[in-house]
């Protein structure tokens, strides 16, 4: 049987309609959403922003025409679907790209239309370049980004400004360019550290730090949400409790950190004999669950069976006093309108049969020889 990947598997094949995370989401910086997340917010507050600019100009020069203000909203309105029409099927940077050049042109092209306007506007050019620093945090994209509407600048400059004029001009825009990438990478670094901790932390809380396993809230989680969906659609479920036979007696003897590995040793026997579906959590001090999806009585209880053979051969400990630790097991599996803590009930009183017929075995609960449950 395949060992799956830290322990925790992949969602059962009755949860693929209802997908469950099993694991924190890996960092990449190809795959940081920031960007996507804030174009509904800085797209409208954009276009708010050139519209009053273009107001001011309106009302403070009166060499401003009604037909440069309708010429404003013409481009801020065909920008507008990049952020405001979000089902379609459009990649981020596509929508950013028609956004800021839309706007970007407004700007120029009503600056333009004033003597010594776009000479004037460079201030607000500025500030808008920087701006692309802060909704993209890739710096290549940023450039792609900038790309157009710094073309479209450099073209529409050399042909209205004298030339000593148009080259400072363009100097000023190539170091706004520099300084928004330096921007969007550090935006990036900052984003990528967030979500390195929001990972660090989601991992502390689903999964137990000594064992590896998952923890009691996170496979209680996933177990309730398996026997819900296993209810609904009449789907087979099993659960096996685990429980290290004379555990104290093992701390005790050897002392507490041989028992830690102990605990190590039977989680990792549970990774090496579970399937890719089954998960296992830590529900006590050496007690554990183990969640069987689309299985009936007879393969669980033969999973179990195999986790107990395996973990009977395993030997930790030293060469010269190696640890012969042996574990029980209970199996129940879902029958009638079961919740999982009738489940988990009905595993832990097999598990004590278990115990009591000699440890060091496993057993099956005894309503899943009903022929529903088979």
């Amino acid at each position: 049987m395949p060992r799956h990947e830290g322990v925790a598997a992949a969602p059962s094949a009755q949860a693929e309609a209802e997908p469950v995370t099993r694991h924190p989401p890996v960092s990449k910086r190809g795959a940081i959403r920031i960007p996507d997340d804030r174009l509904p917010v800085l797209g409208p507050a954009f276009s708010v922003s050139v519209l009053l600019l273009g107001i001011w100009d309106y009302v403070a020069n009166a060499g401003q025409s009604e037909a440069s203000i309708l010429l404003r909203l013409a481009l801020v309105l065909l920008g507008m679907p990049g952020y405001a029409w979000r089902s379609l099927p459009v990649p981020s940077l596509a929508r950013w790209t028609l956004v800021y050049t839309t706007h970007s042109v407004a700007l120029v092209v009503n600056a333009t239309s004033l003597a010594h306007g776009l000479t004037e506007a460079m201030p607000v050019l500025v500030i808008s370049v920087l701006v692309a620093g802060l909704i993209e945090t890739r710096p290549r994209r940023c450039m792609a980004i900038l790309l157009p509407s710094a073309l479209f600048h450099v073209v529409v400059g050399a042909l209205v400004l004298a030339q000593p004029v148009w080259l400072a001009a363009m100097a000023t825009s190539a170091i706004a360019v520099a300084m928004a990438m330096l921007i969007a990478a550090a935006n990036g670094a900052a984003c990528d550290a967030a979500l390195r901790h929001e990972q660090q932390l989601l991992h502390a809380c689903r999964f137990d730090s000594l064992s590896g396993a998952m923890s009691r809230a996170y496979v209680t989680e996933l177990g309730q949400r398996d026997t819900s969906l296993a209810r609904r659609h009449q789907r087979p479920l099993a659960v096996a409790m685990l429980d290290i036979d004379h555990f104290k007696r093992v701390n005790d003897t050897h002392g507490h950190a041989a028992g830690d590995t102990v605990i190590r040793a039977l989680v990792d026997t549970c990774g090496n004999s579970l399937r890719q579906d089954d998960y296992v959590g830590r529900v006590g001090g050496e007690e554990f669950v183990c969640v069987f999806p689309e299985t009936g009585a007879a393969e669980a209880l033969e999973c179990a069976e195999r986790i107990r053979a395996n973990f009977e051969r395993t030997r930790v400990g030293s060469a010269a006093e190696p640890i012969h630790a042996t574990v029980s097991i209970g199996v129940a599996v879902l029958c009638g309108h079961d919740s999982w803590e009738a489940l988990l009930c009905e595993a832990d009183k097999a598990l004590y049969h278990a115990k009591h017929a000699g440890r060091n075995r496993t057993v099956m609960a005894s309503h899943a020889s009903c022929a529903h449950c088979a």
